[in-house]
């Protein structure tokens, strides 16, 4: 066998070793990762399933007491003995409405000895009980026993499910009758929907002749978990528990899954329709005092995700495992052989040691200049930006010289004049004119002030930056220019106040150059307008500034932010809005530019609104 089969065999032999332990890997992660997740769901389900209990028998014991009270009352006792008499019937029909009303009971009614109701709270609807005949229900069979009686049944009136309370009316140790109530299984279910249940659950109650009876589900009311016997079939048909309702199961199939625990009390189901198949993890508990079975179900479709990510993470990392195991492998290698290498050629070694450590010192000199060069080359961005920045100050130095001169002219004027009042005794005029001095003199601080600040040199450190300062500052600064150059200058401002991230100083001169820019583009418009809307759009600072000019040719318009492109003859480097659109990238925003249909260009600023803590 030769070298080269040998490797190949042993690259098989790797292979085959480094799949089957991604499978086993795999396997593991899932096993520990699905058991926690199955052990997590059984946890929530089990508590919402407490909750969903006590919920159950708390309704149904609030209404226990009910038929005893009821029974107790003297107009009962006195229809049953004189049903005859209409005018005690009435009264009693109209006490049963308003107990039915208080309580919420869904009916209330009053049944005879032989079993037919004589006296009910529904007496006015076409789904009346009085003159029903209730022989056959279990509940007046018990309670003409003399006892009281619960019953669970479909309606044979309404149609409606329902949980029966039924207790005898007793005169002189002897059973009279029966007072019946109702509650609607319908309301249970659609409060506890409302008020309690979580929308990834679902529940459902079996009676003991496992028949669904109750649920949150409309489609699994009155279906059974698996097959009826006969002799329950037969059952409900002669106790016409759910009158003519047909009774058919639920197409379920028991789900093994090895990652479900052992130890709980629960299982997976398979819930099967004709359009879909549903997977859902069961847990059940029994309500010992009506015997039912609560079931809770819950949708394992957030546990089969959960598995598959399961699956990437696991592989990913036994992939990364095997990388590293690699690297190391064949790094131990190289280390082998350098070392032989270096056994072998150790002399030759010591002979170049001398070049060796010249050229390891000329390195450590080029990395020394090229971080230098790092170095200034970022202060060079700084310069550059900085220049650019009193390049915009020195195109609006006409507009400057023009604020300027006519304070100094004023001066001069107030000055000599207050020389003159002064040689006159006029104290009160010189004192004026001092006035208006001062007043002046505070006039071009205020404008050397604006333009001071713009023109320092930014700290580079991010703030928060109030929008509609720093575009009025922005507009104070161009304002002289726009005043010289004839330009209508307006703003449409937000009405709430915004906030963005970033440098201020930098923030005002992408402002600054941008309306410079839009004022050399109006250079030869009569009508020269320019527009600035601030708006907040979906959590985002939207700055468009809109000029009247000619606009962008179409053949520049995806050119204007590179660096050096410029339209302008003589006039700049093509640096401004290269710089402006780098440093709203650096506040993690956005800086676009489009033609208006009517003439004009538009540049728009999104940057993200910083909330104020």
């Amino acid at each position: 066998m030769t070298d080269k089969d040998t490797s190949i065999r042993k690259n098989y032999i790797t292979s085959f070793l480094v799949a089957m332990g991604m499978l086993l890997t795999i396997e593991i992660t899932q096993l520990i990762g699905m058991s926690n997740a199955y052990q997590q769901m059984h946890n929530q389900s089990n508590q919402q399933l407490a909750n969903l209990v006590s919920y159950i028998e708390n309704i149904l014991n609030r209404f226990d007491k009910i038929p005893e009270v009821l029974a107790k009352q003297p107009l009962l006792k006195e229809v049953l003995l004189s049903p005859n008499e209409l005018s005690k019937v009435t009264r009693l029909n109209h006490l049963l409405a308003d107990i039915q009303n208080i309580t919420q009971a869904s009916d209330v009614y009053l049944i005879n000895k032989a079993g037919i109701t004589i006296a009910a709270s529904n007496w006015r609807l076409p789904t009346s009980f009085v003159g029903k005949d209730f022989t056959f229900r279990p509940y007046v069979q018990d309670a003409l026993q003399g006892q009281l009686s619960h019953y669970y049944a479909v309606g044979l009136s309404s149609a409606k499910r329902g949980f029966y309370y039924a207790y005898p009316v007793i005169d002189n140790d002897t059973v009279i009758g029966v007072v019946a109530l109702k509650i609607s299984i319908t309301d249970i279910e659609e409060q506890y929907k409302k008020t309690v249940l979580n929308d990834s659950f679902n529940f459902l109650i079996v009676a003991p002749d496992d028949v669904i009876f109750i649920s949150d589900r409309p489609e699994w009311r009155l279906k059974t978990i698996g097959d009826l016997s006969q002799t329950k079939q037969r059952k409900i048909v002669t106790d016409k528990r759910y009158a003519d309702k047909e009774i058919l199961p639920l197409n379920i199939i028991n789900v093994s899954s090895h990652y479900l625990p052992k130890n709980m009390n629960s299982s997976l189901l398979e819930i099967k329709t004709s359009k879909n198949s549903e997977q859902v993890f069961t847990l059940q508990k029994l309500m010992k005092n009506v015997d039912w079975q609560v079931h809770l179900w819950r949708s394992t479709e957030a546990i089969k995700k959960q598995q598959g990510w399961l699956i990437i993470q696991s592989s990913s990392g036994y992939l990364l495992l095997v990388f590293l195991i690699l690297f190391s492998n064949e790094r131990n290698k190289n280390a082998k052989r350098l070392k032989e290498s270096k056994q072998l050629l150790e002399q030759k070694v010591k002979e170049r040691t001398a070049d060796l450590s010249a050229s390891n010192a000329k390195l450590h000199e080029e990395i020394s200049q090229r971080q230098q060069a790092q170095t200034q080359m970022h202060k060079m961005q700084e310069e550059l930006i900085q220049s650019e920045k009193l390049a915009v100050i020195g195109s609006m130095s006409a507009g400057i010289n023009h604020e300027i001169n006519q304070p100094l002219t004023a001066l001069r004027s107030y000055s000599e004049n207050a020389l003159a009042y002064q040689e006159r005794n006029m104290a009160d005029k010189v004192k004026n004119n001092l006035k208006l001095i001062v007043g002046l003199v505070d006039r071009l601080s205020d404008i050397v002030s604006q333009f001071n600040s713009f023109s320092k040199k930014s700290t580079g450190k991010a703030t928060m930056v109030d929008v509609h300062t720093s575009i009025m500052a922005s507009m104070s600064i161009v304002k002289h220019q726009a005043k010289a150059a004839k330009v209508k200058l307006t703003c449409k401002p937000c009405l709430n106040s915004l906030y963005v991230f970033g440098d201020a100083i930098r923030f005002e001169q992408v402002l600054v150059n941008l309306l410079s820019n839009a004022m050399q583009a109006l250079s030869e418009q009569e009508d020269k307008r320019i527009m600035v809307t601030v708006s907040d759009v979906e959590s985002r600072v939207i700055i468009t500034i809109q000029d009247n000019g000619p606009g962008i040719l179409v053949d520049n318009i995806n050119r204007v932010f590179e660096a050096f492109f410029t339209t302008k003859d003589n006039f700049g480097l093509g640096l401004g809005l290269s710089i402006s659109h780098r440093i709203i990238e650096s506040m993690q925003g956005q800086l676009k530019v489009t033609n208006h249909p009517d003439g004009g260009a538009i540049f728009t600023i999104s940057l993200p609104v910083k909330q104020v803590e």
